[in-house]
């Protein structure tokens, strides 16, 4: 069979698809992440609230629910929402979390409702229109949540009917390749892909290519990285320092010397704008589908934590914290913060996109405190881009994530066997936490979330020292 997931992981990686149903074995177990998980979780959500529109309207009787096609060449669909119209024909609704009609590769969803059209014809059914249910991104919850107000719904019929052609030449070279009982296992098309893109058996497809190659090289062009798949040059001991970027030369200089490539100038550039006190500060946020309390819209972030330490020019180090005990608009951690971070010194993050933010939407939430925030803001400095150019580890492996360099340069401090060790967990821990009527439980689920949070910034402390230090040898 061949069903809807299967066919999108057949667009990006067919060997990948082949692999999973043939040699099951052999494919990778899926990623510890929860995120998947939310995601369904939210997918499902929406679905409700979808429910809950249709059966109050006039013609409910015409809907049914996760109907599904199954055809004698093995497709299998299950739709969302059908209609039946009066004429014998159907309609079909794909019910989304996201805020608009995606067309990127990972969520196509014109290529699924694309895929469900072709399945429910090939199952007899004359398909007349095809309707995308999203988000409506300007819905603002008020009181309890308003299915009408929430949901938008795209009339897809003349996308889609225009893919069909199409989609079907790829559905059959889907079916085609699931019989084939053997395939050249030598490679698989990811390799034209950056590392994001790479499906879960690149490792299994392509054995040759080492740890650290090509794909270690931040921002390589599409068209470089062709050229080295097409030359099969994959390691970077094979790449030339004149076919690389300025941002790319720290990478392939660590691995070819074997050292950390080290520019003091560039780290001396960093220090010496910081001002003491420094605030070593983070935040936690939490997003869903379907806005969890009033005055938020779909996807919006809500800052419901934050850690902060201050490392004072004497050596001394203060921690501050925040965790909402309830979903609320984040006055009272505005206002911790502002308790806790004095009117001088720098603030240091790591990703000050991020933090930067969600301080100007707070500027912008509660005007009384927009000075104070924006403040923060003209104080925020990157602790990230120093691993970029100014001390880069090939151990990094391209990435300048907080996860990947700190047990590189502060091995001692780990996430390692933490019961929440991402922003995604901690999202599910504080959903968790709320809902949690077990005092002894909620309050285990809340020390989790602080220490995580604490760790955040305690890393970035330490990475800090141990830049701040300059003791380094450069290869």
């Amino acid at each position: 069979m061949l069903s809807k997931s299967d066919f999108i992981q057949y667009l990006n990686c067919p060997k990948s698809l082949w692999l999973k149903q043939h040699k099951p074995d052999a494919y990778p177990e899926d990623d510890s992440s929860e995120y998947p998980g939310k995601l369904a979780a939210e997918g499902y959500l929406v679905e409700g609230y979808a429910r809950q529109l249709v059966e109050g309207r006039p013609d409910s009787g015409r809907f049914s629910f996760q109907t599904v096609f199954e055809t004698e060449d093995g497709l299998y669909a299950r739709v969302d929402m059908l209609r039946k119209n009066e004429d014998g024909s159907v309609d079909i609704f794909e019910v989304k979390s996201s805020t608009s009609v995606k067309g990127d590769t990972a969520h196509d969803h014109l290529k699924d409702a694309a895929f469900q059209t072709i399945a429910a014809g090939k199952a007899g059914h004359d398909v007349r229109n095809v309707f995308i249910v999203h988000l409506n991104k300007d819905y603002v919850r008020d009181g309890e949540i308003d299915p009408q107000g929430l949901l938008a719904f795209a009339d897809a019929t003349e996308p889609v009917k225009g893919l069909l052609k199409e989609t079907e030449l790829e559905i059959a070279g889907a079916l085609a390749l699931l019989r084939e009982p053997s395939i050249d296992e030598s490679s698989c098309s990811c390799l034209a892909l950056s590392r994001a893109h790479h499906c879960e058996s690149f490792d299994y497809f392509n054995p040759a290519v080492p740890e650290f190659s090509i794909y270690s090289l931040p921002n390589l062009s599409a068209s470089k990285r062709a050229t080295f798949v097409a030359e099969g040059r994959f390691g970077l001991d094979q790449i030339e320092p004149g076919e690389v970027t300025r941002l790319q030369k720290p990478v392939l200089h660590a691995h070819n010397v074997e050292n950390p490539y080290v520019d003091l100038a560039d780290i001396d550039n960093f220090l010496d704008v910081l001002e003491y006190p420094l605030h070593f500060l983070d935040y936690e946020t939490y997003a869903s589908a379907v806005p969890i309390m009033n005055g938020m819209a779909p996807h919006e972030p809500l800052p419901f934590q934050f850690s902060l330490h201050v490392l004072h020019d004497d050596g001394r180090l203060d921690h501050v914290e925040y965790l909402a005990d309830r979903p609320q608009r984040p006055l009272p951690l505005v206002e911790a913060l502002e308790q806790a971070v004095g009117a001088a010194g720098s603030v240091i993050v790591w990703n000050k996109r991020f933090e930067n933010g969600q301080n100007e939407r707070m500027a912008k939430a509660f005007p009384e405190k927009r000075a104070f925030l924006l403040g923060v803001v003209d104080r925020t400095v990157d602790l990230r881009d120093v691993f970029k150019t100014g001390y880069v580890d090939i151990r990094f492996n391209g990435s300048t994530s907080i996860k990947k360099v700190l047990p590189v340069v502060i091995p001692e401090l780990s996430y390692e066997g933490m019961e929440i060790a991402d922003g995604t967990a901690a999202m599910d821990g504080w959903e968790k936490m709320l809902g949690e009527s077990d005092p002894a439980r909620r309050e285990h689920l809340r020390q989790a979330l602080l220490t995580y949070c604490e760790l955040d910034t305690l890393a970035m402390v330490r990475i800090f020292q141990f830049v701040a230090a300059r003791d380094f040898r450069s290869g």
